[in-house]
């Protein structure tokens, strides 16, 4: 079981790593890797009915996979930065506490 601390500085990690740029970052690797895996063309789906209901088919599994992708990536860096020396981590929490708070 996590202490106070140790869940604040692993929501102050996943604040970091979980942004919504790496959402549209990673959700658009995924969504390429969907296209390379899933390759549909006209001439296999001649109906764009089909075409169309595979690509909003596959929304819902996509946005799981990035936030399962996600989840994962904040814990492992935590994890990693835990380990880190000479008080890396609460360095940078601190730097950036400053940033949030116009300090900079």
């Amino acid at each position: 079981m996590m202490g106070a601390s140790e869940q604040a500085r692993c929501r102050f990690i996943a604040r970091q790593v979980v942004t919504e740029y790496a959402r549209d970052k990673v959700a658009k690797a995924l969504y390429e890797a969907i296209l390379e895996g899933l390759e549909f063309g006209p001439r296999d789906l001649p109906l764009a009915e089909d075409r169309e209901w595979i690509r909003r088919a596959i929304g819902a599994p996509l946005q799981e996979a990035t936030d399962a992708a996600l989840e994962v990536l904040s814990q492992s860096v935590g994890r990693t930065l835990e380990r880190a020396p000479n008080g890396l981590l609460e360095r940078f929490a601190r730097s950036h506490q400053l940033e949030a708070l116009a300090f900079d």
